[in-house]
């Protein structure tokens, strides 16, 4: 037996697997972080989905009643109490859906652990998502991300925010905008060809810790640090741009947001650009990128270019020659689809 649904397929009886990708974010990135919206106006981030993504498997009844067995291919399978909802993020998502537990989630494929992807909030997606068929639930989207996003702050430790979630739910290019209330979530119908064709994401082969470079931004802004406060505001007023740019096709526009979101990001704390991620940087660049910058917190992970179509292959040689452990993760964004839990 085999339905399907957008990124949801029902393989058996309580068998499913689900999909959520993990996204690049183009400008915006830690504005997602309440209250740091609230005091820059107009704040946004703009991210698109990308093909690459987290896939689970997940079998109702398939460990012993108050458990859920998480199992990484090439790793042992880890059993987890409800004890460990607090400190293990499949264990906070599966036990919200399924108290009683009795769950085995399978991951069948992930981005590398510290990409800078959002790919732990692309996890909670798709096992929220599994979850969901598998008892016929339905969460609407904006609950959705909050139930998740407190979820993860609970495991981390450490505040979270909203923009990782929507490409996973939603797929496709978003501007995430941060008004006082609660995020809205603008759709900007790009043609998925030509973000294709002039993106490019490479991880650099250094795992980061999005949560300690973000709470290092996070508490620097809420003490009242002017220097972190004028770059934030830099931040914000790029993503606009990017956005207006994107809107408008303007290739050139977007390249120059992107660039002035990437300068006034690495102002806001010495551990956002180490020299790895400043040497695949200047490589893009070199190589013809109109505008490079690392996705998500910066510290590491994944570096995001912004190029040309006719300079794209060149771009993505140079950097993975500029940095030993650096692997091309892909070139395509994934398709927007109508959200299976709204």
């Amino acid at each position: 037996m085999s339905r399907r649904t957008p990124w949801v397929t029902v393989v058996g009886r309580g068998v499913v697997e689900a999909f959520a990708p993990v996204r690049a974010d183009l400008a915006g990135g830690t504005l997602d972080l309440w209250p740091l919206y609230c005091f820059h106006r107009d704040s946004l981030t703009v991210n698109v989905a990308l093909r690459c993504g987290v896939r689970l498997r997940v079998i109702a009844n398939g460990a012993p009643a108050g458990c859920i067995v998480h199992a990484v291919a090439g790793r042992r399978p880890r059993t987890l109490a409800a004890s460990r909802a607090t400190t293990d993020l499949c264990a906070a998502v599966g036990f919200h859906f399924f108290p009683a537990g009795g769950v085995r989630v399978e991951v069948l494929d992930q981005p590398p652990v510290g990409s800078g992807l959002g790919g732990s909030s692309a996890f909670a997606v798709a096992l929220a998502r599994a979850c969901l068929c598998l008892t016929g639930g339905r969460v609407p989207g904006r609950p959705l991300v909050a139930v998740l996003r407190d979820l993860e702050a609970t495991v981390l430790g450490a505040p979270t925010g909203v923009q990782d979630y929507y490409p996973a739910l939603l797929g496709g290019a978003l501007a995430i905008h941060l008004p006082p209330g609660g995020e809205r979530v603008e759709r900007l119908g790009l043609r998925r060809g030509w973000l294709a064709r002039r993106l490019v994401v490479v991880y650099s082969g250094i795992t980061h810790a999005s949560g300690l470079v973000n709470w290092e931004v996070y508490r620097a802004r809420v003490e009242g640090d002017r220097r972190v406060a004028v770059s934030l505001d830099a931040v914000a007023s790029a993503a606009r741009r990017c956005r207006e740019a994107l809107l408008a096709g303007d290739e050139i526009g977007v390249g120059r947001a992107i660039a002035a979101e990437w300068r006034a990001r690495r102002v806001l704390a010495p551990s956002v650009s180490p020299p790895e991620v400043d040497l695949l940087v200047r490589a893009g660049l070199a190589a013809g990128a109109l505008a490079g910058k690392a996705c998500g917190a910066g510290g590491g992970g994944s570096v995001l270019f912004w190029c040309p179509p006719r300079r794209r292959a060149g771009v993505a040689r140079a950097a993975l020659s500029a940095c030993a452990r650096a692997a091309c993760l892909l070139g395509e964004t994934a398709p927007p689809v109508r959200s299976v839990l709204s």
